[in-house]
């Protein structure tokens, strides 16, 4: 367990200046609301000999705007309008932490230095001083804004306080941006991620070996398409298909104590832990989606945009049609026996674990306490000037897990290289989430509205056109 990523700083913000651009949660198309989904989703399981809360499935939503109607192209079979998105979109800002060097003259950060004149610093033995009593091998955690593209930070970092003051401890041996995380071993598959490892603390002499379990859940959002007419259209018929949003889910699980130290609720000791929570957030991390149709390909679509086209051959099976729609179910507007084109979707997502809780803590307060004593924070002539104050103080930290974070085990399938540098840099969410819409692109037309999910694979048919003149026009009784 990398207690460094856990053991986190902060409070207070002691200096706000970044600025966010953009949101990094994609919206598109107004019509649809919040949906919930799951397809196994993300796993993180702490394991240990003392069980914990299980994680219970947070929220999962697809965020939408109007989608534009023009964008198509109705030049023959098979038409791609060339809605093509961007494979990383510059401008998407994710939070993280970075160690920065601090000396004699304050926090040396991009563009000069930071020294609060009226906020001093803590240094790992709880002494309180100003930047001339800063050793030159400590470092300062400060959370700024990174491109998820291009790792351009925006504005300058921001650093916390505990007590009124900057903790500042030693520093890693690179300033790179951390992509650790708190599990042991995190599985993807197809059923989702799962996330194990052991909340030890076997170097404390109180608490020798000691494991808890704290595990968390989040299932993987659904890439949102709007197609019509569906879920049958006619041969060298205009077929419509947008993607209207790409979803967002979290999860939670909670552990209530963690005797690190070997105390008690009652009776808390140095280290002790309570309100343990291990959080769990699937972000899209683009504003498109890939949609393969079966007969016309894989197309890279941006989000709102509609795409028209003509499948030239139905879904039969010397067609490569198949299965049945009898045999998927859901599909009651059709005869069990007509066959159906296999399509999916992916998009590129992001998993964001958050560790946070309360930890049993001192910090050194100038003056003596309650009784005349002192115990901390020598003067020049090694004198104590300070005193030890007891309370719960929070640690938070929120990382990302690429797939090129340590312990990540995930098969090709899943990974996605968005820059095309042979490095994964996300991970693909397959699950689709169909909605049928009317002429007017509306998704909320009661004599149209309908969904359907069959989870990784989606499903359309297309028949021949003979005897069905005008029939994509009339709507299906629900």
């Amino acid at each position: 367990m990398n207690h460094r990523l856990v053991r986190v700083l902060g409070v207070t913000l002691l200096m706000v200046t970044l600025m966010l651009v953009r949101s990094d949660i994609l919206v598109a198309y107004a019509d649809c609301g919040n949906t919930s989904v799951d397809l196994g989703g993300v796993d993180c399981d702490l394991g240990g000999n003392t069980s914990g809360d299980n994680g219970e499935d947070g929220g999962s939503s697809n965020n939408e705007n109007d989608g534009d109607n023009g964008n198509t192209n109705n030049n023959g079979n098979n038409t791609n309008n060339n809605n093509t998105g961007v494979a990383c979109t510059p401008g998407t800002y994710v939070s993280t932490n970075v160690a920065f060097q601090a000396g004699s003259s304050g926090i040396a950060v991009p563009g000069g230095n930071f020294d609060p004149y009226d906020v001093p610093y803590s240094l790992p033995d709880g002494s309180v001083v100003d930047s001339s009593g800063i050793p030159g091998d400590l470092c300062a955690t400060g959370s700024m804004l990174v491109d998820s593209c291009t790792g351009e930070s925006l504005g300058a970092p921001g650093f916390s306080t505990i007590n009124g003051s900057i903790p500042l401890s030693s520093c890693p041996t690179n300033n790179n941006t951390s992509y650790d995380h708190p599990c042991d071993e995190f599985i993807v598959s197809g059923s989702g991620v799962t996330c194990n490892s052991d909340l030890d603390d076997s170097n404390n002499s109180n608490s020798p070996g000691s494991t808890f379990s704290v595990s968390a859940h989040a299932g993987w959002p659904g890439n949102e398409i709007h197609t019509r007419p569906y879920p049958v259209t006619l041969v060298d018929w205009d077929s419509v298909l947008r993607v209207a949003g790409l979803g967002t889910s979290s999860g939670s699980g909670r552990l209530d104590y963690a005797p690190w130290g070997g105390g008690s609720e009652n009776n808390p000791a140095a280290g002790d832990w309570k309100d343990v929570v291990l959080r769990l957030e699937i972000r899209p991390l683009a504003d498109w989606a890939d949609v393969f149709l079966e007969n016309i390909g894989l197309l890279r679509l941006q989000i709102g945009h509609l795409y028209t086209f003509q499948w030239n051959l139905p879904s039969h099976p010397a067609a490569g049609g198949g299965p049945l729609s009898g045999q998927v179910g859901q599909l009651e507007e059709l005869e069990p026996d007509v066959p159906l084109y296999s399509n999916w979707s992916r998009a590129p997502y992001m998993v964001y674990c958050t560790l946070e809780y309360y930890e049993w803590d001192s910090v050194c307060v100038g003056g003596p306490d309650d009784y005349g004593n002192t115990n901390c924070h020598r003067d020049s002539n090694g004198v104590f000037t300070g005193h030890r104050e007891w309370g719960w103080y929070r640690r938070s930290q929120t990382v990302p897990v690429p797939p090129t974070a340590a312990r990540v085990d995930a098969p090709a399938s899943l990974l996605a290289d968005l820059n095309g540098d042979g490095v994964p840099d996300a991970y693909w969410g397959r699950l689709s989430f169909i909605r049928r819409m009317d002429d007017a692109g509306s998704v909320t037309n009661p004599e149209w509205a309908h969904s359907y999910s069959w989870g990784a694979w989606w499903y359309w048919a297309v028949r021949e056109a003979q005897g069905q003149i005008g029939w994509p026009g009339v709507p299906v009784d629900q």
